[in-house]
């Protein structure tokens, strides 16, 4: 599973750096894992089905009656990385001063809004809805309207996705326990879908931005960890009612995948964990997934910046982002996941 992870990330990061490739001569670059694994919204999308499948795990097993231990284990594990990130890329990119430039006008409610966003990661995955317009914040979607300047005030940018998970750990708790709670989470992530397409609201905010539309991955996810767990699987009737339902239902709504793609990527989580959860050299390329996330594109911004070749872009920030991936892993998550390990034994 962790190199799954990794190859994840790496989606994103071809995705935001236009591909990895191996510069050669004449300005091309050497396609490498042909250019893209997936898409990186694709491959965010994949990330809430894995989240989903260990988020029912660990509040089904380690945390079944530790809610308020379970939430601070969530966040001694997103944040300490992410705030590291946040000091790098405010040294070392211009992100921090142009978002300080386009506060100094504004209130002090605007601006502690806009800065508790980026420090505590929570509501980041607003500013791809909102709008900064006479120091006012007002709702003005990114891809539906080309002038719309909230991403601009996200010191890291595809954080947005890591409130969207923070959001999802706050609900864990009282959907996870119950498959039917579950099947219930899912099915109103089919709801909001069918709700976009009739309303003509299909577009990029609606399908990836806004929070109801990772419920569908996150629950699915969920569910194969659930069914996981039924040594004896007896499809009864009522049983094969509700999967077939859940099934057809993803046929009709416009989702980032196809519904095969959905439905294999969910029916292999399972087995692959079983398979790969006692390989620690797997283990701990999976734990480079979420460092890598968070760093590359600091860097990417920084690198632009610097104004290096696009040809060479995409294995430059990977190997950078690498680099620090590991520094940070090393320095700050591992010592702090031993900690946290042993605090919430107790």
């Amino acid at each position: 599973m962790g190199t799954l992870r990794f190859l994840l990330a790496l989606s994103v990061i071809a995705s935001h750096a236009a591909g990895l490739g191996i510069p050669m001569p004449k300005g091309h670059a050497f396609p490498l894992w042909g250019m893209y694994l997936i898409d990186g919204r694709q491959a965010v999308a994949l990330f809430f089905i894995i989240s989903g499948f260990y988020m029912a795990l660990v509040v089904n097993t380690k945390y079944k009656n530790e809610t308020l231990k379970f939430y601070l284990n969530r966040f001694l594990r997103l944040w300490p990385a992410y705030i590291v990130v946040f000091i790098l890329a405010f040294i070392f990119t211009p992100t921090g001063t142009n978002i300080i430039n386009a506060l100094k006008d504004c209130g002090f409610a605007t601006k502690a809004y806009v800065w508790l966003c980026n420090v505590f990661i929570l509501g980041t995955d607003s500013f791809w809805l909102l709008s900064l317009d006479n120091c006012h914040l007002i709702y003005h979607p990114w891809f539906i309207n080309p002038d719309s300047n909230g991403a601009s005030l996200l010191m890291n940018q595809p954080a947005f996705s890591i409130s969207m998970e923070m959001i999802f750990y706050l609900m864990a708790p009282f959907i996870l326990r119950s498959v039917k709670r579950t099947w219930i989470y899912f099915f109103l992530g089919v709801i909001y879908f069918f709700i976009i397409e009739l309303t003509n609201n299909v577009n990029m905010i609606y399908q990836y931005h806004l929070l109801p539309a990772s419920f569908i991955y996150f629950a699915l996810g969920a569910l194969a960890w659930h069914y996981s767990q039924i040594k004896t699987f007896e499809l009864t009737n009522k049983k094969l009612i509700l999967i077939f339902a859940g099934c057809f239902s993803l046929m009709f709504v416009y989702t980032l995948f196809s519904m095969i793609i959905i439905l294999g990527f969910t029916i292999l989580i399972p087995r692959l964990f079983e398979l790969t959860k006692n390989n620690k050299a797997d283990r701990f390329i999976g734990e480079l997934s979420y460092p890598l996330y968070l760093v590359h594109f600091p860097v990417l911004i920084f690198l632009w910046g610097h104004g290096v070749a696009a040809n060479k872009i995409g294995i430059v920030c990977f190997g950078i982002t690498l680099v620090i991936s590991v520094l940070i892993h090393l320095a700050i998550e591992r010592p702090i996941d031993k900690w946290r390990q042993k605090m919430l034994l107790h």
